[in-house]
């Protein structure tokens, strides 16, 4: 059974902010994320629901001194598992980027690889989390610049 509203949905937002790690953190720039997410989710009838998808970000940013970034391979693979009362999350980041100088020369990359578990277990029943009910879990975090 396909879940109902499961298929693709999405947004474009701009920001003013340094690059995460890669540049200089004095140095400001504009950026425009576009995200895309697309999923299938399917209810097995026995109270447990799986959801699958992937949600793809197109990033470009302009810096003040000309140099500006723009994303390649840029995704969150995802996974949520519901069996009441509990549910998991499991997501995959991928964020593969290139900084070019203000005449379009590749100068650098960035590169970030993170695989993150939350879950959310409902001991007392009340649908709501409470303290000590979600827990995150980095199982791989990498921030690379090149």
């Amino acid at each position: 059974m396909t879940l109902p509203g499961c298929g693709a949905g999405g947004g474009t937002e701009t920001f003013t902010g340094p690059l995460e790690g890669c540049l200089s953190p004095d140095l400001i720039g504009t950026s425009t994320l576009t995200e895309t997410t697309t999923g299938h989710g399917v209810d097995t009838g026995q109270n447990v629901v799986n959801v699958h998808g992937v949600t793809a970000y197109d990033y470009h940013g302009n810096f003040l001194d000309g140099v500006y970034v723009q994303s390649g391979l840029n995704r969150d693979i995802f996974s949520i598992h519901f069996k009441s009362p509990n549910t998991a999350i499991h997501v995959t980041t991928q964020d593969l980027r290139t900084i070019y100088a203000a005449d379009g020369t590749p100068i650098g990359t960035l590169s970030i690889h993170e695989n993150s578990l939350v879950k959310f277990e409902d001991t007392n029943g009340n649908g709501q989390p409470d303290p000590g009910e979600i827990t995150f879990q980095f199982d791989h975090f990498r921030l690379h610049c090149g």
